[in-house]
């Protein structure tokens, strides 16, 4: 079995427009990388290299194939072209955060079940957007749709043949043909998975992507008076002033400026060029890049786009009384609550 990994990283912006102009969704950045850059890089570390479906290629070590035409269909179709000797596509969507392992999962549930490939399973949440997954005895794959506690996880090794059904079908509709004949494996997975499908989607993201050692860059300049706790990542050229705390996990961004007495709280992402002034305080929340927040600000819960300026003395409220669809809820001191602050445009200004 030879296998050509595929991250579908194109798609129109959609509800993220305000964040990435006319960029994919998946152009989004939090903590230096674009999010379709997380399943890309964790392909690559597996297997060598990876295939990126865009109309936006970049500088990047993967091997860009061009998105022509609408929906995941044509961009499977094109990117099909590009391919060398590979006998099976791993198919993974570029709006979803999956920990590595549930790659190897599904080739060796495809390998152990000896069927023809595998879908990712995952339990049922309140994710909207994604197909039920009906399976049939022995775990194979009956069909996508119907009654079931399984969703699919955008995450698909196929044979490459089944790229030829998507000429007449949709992906979901090759799917079930493909399954009515061939063996398709459902490959269980529960660990993290995390879709990225609507603008506030990016807070439980802050948590799963968070770093999880200490490191300061060689070309980073931090005060000595400033106190680290936990996991901080500083990149090369970020400043960390005086008297600063930073309780981690956080992730302060090349280039990046934090300004003295600034308490920067655990889950916060400081990305590229952005600006923090004095004495201000931001949890929980992600600050694009080339953003400024003002002095004495309190952030909490939020995403604030790129060359966004936040003027000094703002707060974000953060506690909603009630709880909404799709938050999860957070239980401090025995208490549960449900968090959202503001989004907040690229290049807005907030007075």
């Amino acid at each position: 079995m030879k296998i050509a990994p595929l991250v579908l990283a194109g798609g129109r912006p959609g509800l993220f427009e305000k964040l990435t102009g006319n960029l994919p969704k998946t152009y989004v950045k939090i903590g230096g990388k674009r999010l379709y850059q997380y399943a890309a890089d964790a392909l690559a570390a597996t297997f060598g290299r990876v295939y990126v479906a865009t109309p936006y290629p970049e500088k990047a070590p993967y091997i860009y194939t061009e998105e022509r035409g609408e929906g995941i269909e044509q961009a499977i179709l094109t990117a099909e072209t590009y391919l060398g000797a590979e006998t099976h596509i791993l198919l993974v969507y570029g709006d979803v955060y999956v920990e590595p392992a549930a790659y190897r999962t599904l080739v060796e549930t495809a390998i152990s079940t000896g069927a023809d490939g595998a879908v990712l399973a995952v339990p049922r949440k309140a994710t909207r957007g994604y197909g039920t997954l009906e399976t049939k005895p022995g775990g194979l794959l009956a069909r996508v749709g119907g009654e079931s506690q399984w969703i699919f996880g955008g995450a698909a090794l196929l044979p490459r043949d089944f790229v030829k059904t998507l000429t007449h079908a949709t992906f979901y509709e090759a799917l079930n043909q493909y399954a009515a004949t061939r063996k398709i494996a459902a490959a269980p997975w529960g660990g993290v998975w995390h879709d990225v499908n609507y603008p506030e989607d990016i807070l439980p993201l802050l948590e799963h992507a968070a770093p999880r050692h200490t490191h300061i860059s060689s070309g980073a300049k931090v005060s000595p008076t400033a106190v680290f706790e936990g996991p901080v990542v500083v990149q090369e050229g970020a400043e960390v002033d005086h008297y600063a705390v930073l309780k981690g996990p956080v992730y302060i961004g090349r280039g990046a400026f934090v300004g003295s007495h600034t308490l920067i709280r655990n889950y916060t992402y400081i990305e590229e060029g952005a600006v923090v002034g004095n004495a201000a305080e931001i949890s929980h929340s992600l600050i694009g890049e080339r953003a400024t927040i003002g002095r004495a600000s309190f952030i909490s819960y939020s995403v604030v786009g790129e060359d966004a300026v936040i003027e000094p003395n703002a707060t974000t409220m953060s506690i909603l009384r009630e709880g909404r669809e799709r938050l999860e809820p957070i239980e401090v001191r025995g208490r549960t609550y449900f968090k959202l602050g503001a989004l907040i445009p690229r290049a807005t200004r907030i007075p």
